[in-house]
């Protein structure tokens, strides 16, 4: 597990419907005028705006660092390699991948309903919607988890263990997510936060017979790297944290 440098950048990725606009306010609680958000617009098609990582006059009096937060897709040509490929130490919380998949149907469903920027992807009105598709469809359509595009490129199932250990300073999960923020505050040197909930999206059509075990056939990548992190990335590391600052 790497340790964590505040003289140095980190970015948190958020895997989208995998808590991260909950966990937005605490990061930016924590690091104040050094957090800074990286989303496209999606209803103008415009990508998201690059950051100065230069520790200037002005970045010298931020108390904690900088944070850099969003969605990074390498899919779409903002990937955190393409923005800012000297950063090494990221964060970020998985769920999932089955359910993600499914709350992102939902999601979209949802944001349509207000017209709201969800319902929109690269200025068109998402596939989801324009094709008018039920669950059903979305799961016969969409076999593949978009997980592995907001990840750091080159995760492949020979290697992703080394890259995650490598490269993140913590990976939590949606599902504890308290107690991950509490084993981040921790480990980033913060006080930790009740967590507040937000952009939550009801399940409102019933799940077809079957449909996590072909998708968990199909998406064999994304199911390791969470079985890894539920498997390896809990509470002990308190303790490993605890050991690093005590020099034990």
């Amino acid at each position: 597990m790497k340790s964590y440098d505040p003289r140095k950048p980190l970015i948190s990725i958020h895997i989208p419907k995998c808590a991260g606009s909950s966990f937005s306010n605490v990061l930016m609680a924590w690091f104040g005028k050094g957090f800074h958000k990286h989303y496209p617009n999606e209803r103008r098609n415009k990508p998201p705006k690059k950051h100065s990582l230069y520790t200037g006059f002005i970045n010298k009096k931020l108390k904690h660092g900088i944070c850099i937060h969003g969605h990074f897709n390498n899919a779409r040509g903002n990937g955190v390699n393409d923005y800012y490929p000297e950063v090494d130490q990221f964060i970020t919380i998985m769920r999932d991948p089955f359910n993600l998949h499914l709350s992102t149907y939902f999601y979209v469903r949802r944001e349509a309903k207000s017209n709201s920027g969800g319902a929109y992807r690269a200025g068109k009105r998402h596939r989801i919607i324009e094709n008018g598709w039920n669950i059903e469809d979305y799961l016969k359509e969409v076999k593949k988890s978009y997980i592995c595009n907001f990840l750091p490129a080159d995760i492949t199932l020979d290697n992703y263990q080394k890259h995650l250990e490598n490269q993140f300073l913590y990976i939590g999960l949606s599902e504890r997510l308290q107690s991950s923020v509490d084993i981040l505050a921790q480990l980033l040197g913060f006080s930790s936060t009740t967590v507040p909930q937000a952009n939550v999206s009801n399940w409102s059509e019933p799940i077809p017979d079957g449909a996590r075990e072909v998708f968990e056939k199909n998406n064999p990548l994304e199911m390791a790297i969470y079985r890894y992190v539920e498997n390896n990335w809990g509470n002990d590391l308190l303790e490993t944290a605890a050991s690093a600052q005590h020099g034990t």
